[in-house]
C-alpha cells in the first residue's frame, strides 16, 4: 500500500523563508483511493512579508486575515490529521506529497513551516520524492509541449482528459482533487492497475467558520 498525501496552498508571497502559508488544502489517499479532505487557514506570523497580490487572488485583505486561527494552531491541526494517516514510529509508514508544482512550491514551504513551528519530524511524515503532476505532466505531453499556450494546472488537466474541479484557481481541495485526478488517469493509460478510482472521503475537516 502507498499513501500520497495531494495537497496545495496559498502563501504571502513566493520566498519560503520571508513569505507564510495563509491557506492549505489537500486530500489524502491511499492506492489512489480518497480518505480525507481538509482546509486549513490561518494568520501570517508576526513579520511576514505579505504581497498585495497575493490577497487579491483570494479576495483577503490583511484585516481578514486576522479572523483565521494561528499559525501554531494550524500546524498543530496539521499534526494531528498526519498522525491519522501515518505512524511515526514506524519507518516503513509514510506519506508521498503529491500536487502541482509541488518540488518547487508546497515541499520548501512546508519544510520551513516544520521549521518555524519547532518541529523536526518532516522527515518521518514525509518521502523526499514527490509525486508532481507538473514534471510527470511535462513527460507525458513531451511531443506536443510546444504547442501548449501555457503550463497551468487546467491546460494541462484539459491536455491529459480531465476535467478541472473548479475554475477557481485558488482553491486548494479543488486543485488537489485535479492533480488526484490526474494521476489517476495517467496510471491507468501506463497500465498501473493497483490505482483506485474510488472516493471513501468523509465530512471535510475545516478550522475555520465561513464568514
Amino acid at each position: 500500500m502507498y499513501k500520497i498525501l495531494f495537497i496545495d496552498s496559498v502563501t504571502t508571497g513566493m520566498n519560503p523563508e520571508r513569505c507564510a502559508i495563509y491557506r492549505l488544502g489537500g486530500i489524502f489517499t491511499e492506492d489512489g483511493v480518497e480518505k480525507k479532505r481538509f482546509e486549513l487557514r490561518m494568520r501570517p506570523y508576526q513579520n511576514a512579508r505579505i504581497s498585495e497580490q497575493s490577497l487579491w487572488i483570494c479576495n483577503e485583505t490583511r484585516s481578514s486575515l486576522l479572523y483565521y486561527p494561528s499559525q501554531e494552531d494550524a500546524f498543530k491541526d496539521f499534526i494531528a490529521l498526519l498522525n491519522e494517516h501515518v505512524n511515526i514510529h514506524n519507518p516503513k509508514d509514510k506519506l508521498f506529497l503529491g500536487g502541482f508544482n509541488t518540488d518547487r512550491f508546497e515541499y520548501p514551504f512546508l519544510t520551513e513551516w516544520f521549521r518555524r513551528n519547532g518541529n523536526e519530524r518532516f522527515r518521518d511524515y514525509f518521502y523526499v520524492q514527490t509525486f508532481d503532476m507538473m514534471g510527470i505532466a511535462n513527460f507525458a505531453l513531451l511531443h506536443n509541449r510546444r504547442d501548449l499556450p501555457d503550463f497551468y494546472l487546467e491546460t494541462i488537466a484539459g491536455e491529459i482528459g480531465v476535467h478541472p474541479v473548479s475554475s477557481q484557481r485558488y482553491d486548494c481541495i479543488a486543485n488537489s482533487k485535479t492533480s488526484l485526478d490526474i494521476f489517476r488517469t495517467l496510471s491507468r493509460r501506463w497500465g498501473l492497475d493497483d490505482v483506485r478510482n474510488e472516493d471513501e472521503t468523509e465530512e471535510t475537516f475545516r478550522n475555520y467558520n465561513e464568514r
